[in-house]
């Protein structure tokens, strides 16, 4: 029925077999949104028959799959990425301009969240389909993290839970990173909850920006100047000076910025380019591994998925 839907609404060619697909003339490269689980077999098929490779994230279900993955697309010379809608999507991309642009100082502490709440009964909620909140929007929330802090990791805390989840696999995660440099990541993925508690939250030396749930469109940033602030000595003494605990009067701007549609990255267009010109494509393969390791360190931190039932 889905193969017949496929023809009539998009006029195409649809197959009961994907190795069908691999033989057509003329291909050069394929997309693949399967179950996680079938990436390692399907990715490598394909590259063995000369394609180039965009995956759906996770790049596989495990990291023994995504490295021999990655190492098949080299031994092909083919170029091979994965589909990492949020990190090319216009506000992350308006994100890390601000940031790059020091309206915020030093960032060293970013926090993401994604909550809902759904009694997930689909393959996505069984951990042998590869499965769960920490592949699933894990993927997303954790790779903006990472690029955001880096991925020089020096120590991992993860708590998976499960609580509305009809499957074995979890809908509450709870990661938080430290990167060998000292900056904090914080991962929040709870679909188990009854309201969204915040979206992304990037704090800097000198100012916040923050994106507020369902707000994709517009960027918060509350930030003052640092060559404002009035001079202002240690105090030593253990007697507060007038009996009152020390306070400052910070001068904060706050700014309401339009998300700019234009800062977003057309991943089909960049993985033409990349497939043209022989370059890396926007989203590095390498970094994708890196993501999964860090992962695989989160699962392994929390030993077990918790059960708190409704």
């Amino acid at each position: 029925d889905r193969r017949a839907e496929a023809e009539h609404e998009y006029g195409c060619a649809a197959f009961a077999d994907y190795r069908h697909l691999l033989k057509m003339n003329g291909l050069q490269a394929v997309a693949i949104a399967a179950p996680t689980h079938l990436h390692r077999p399907m990715a490598s098929a394909a590259l063995h028959h000369g394609l180039h490779v965009m995956l759906e994230k996770p790049m596989a279900a495990t990291v023994r799959d995504g490295e021999y993955i990655a190492r098949t697309a080299r031994a092909c010379h083919r170029r091979l990425t994965v589909y990492q809608p949020h990190r090319v999507a216009a506000y992350f991309q308006h994100v890390r301009r601000l940031i790059a642009t020091g309206k915020i100082g030093t960032v060293y502490h970013v926090r993401r969240g994604l909550f809902g709440f759904s009694r997930r009964n689909d393959w996505q909620s069984l951990q042998k389909y590869g499965g769960g909140m920490l592949n699933n929007y894990g993927a997303h929330a954790l790779d903006q993290v990472l690029q955001l802090v880096g991925y020089d990791v020096r120590r991992v805390f993860c708590n998976l839970r499960r609580v509305a989840s009809l499957g074995d696999a979890e809908d509450v995660v709870k990661i938080v990173i430290e990167t060998k440099q000292g900056l904090i990541g914080e991962v929040d993925i709870n679909q188990a909850c009854a309201q969204s508690l915040y979206d992304l939250e990037v704090i800097g030396t000198t100012g916040v920006i923050t994106l507020q749930t369902g707000q994709s469109n517009v960027l918060h940033v509350r930030r003052f100047s640092k060559a404002a602030l009035k001079p202002k000595r240690l105090d030593r003494k253990l007697a507060s000076a007038n009996r009152q605990y020390p306070s400052d009067q910070i001068a904060f701007k706050e700014e309401t910025i339009p998300v700019n549609k234009q800062f977003a990255v057309d991943v089909y267009r960049d993985f033409a380019r990349a497939i043209r010109t022989g370059t890396v494509p926007f989203v590095d393969p390498r970094e994708t591994l890196a993501l999964m390791r860090i992962m695989a360190q989160c699962r392994c931190d929390a030993e077990r998925i918790r059960f708190t039932p409704l």
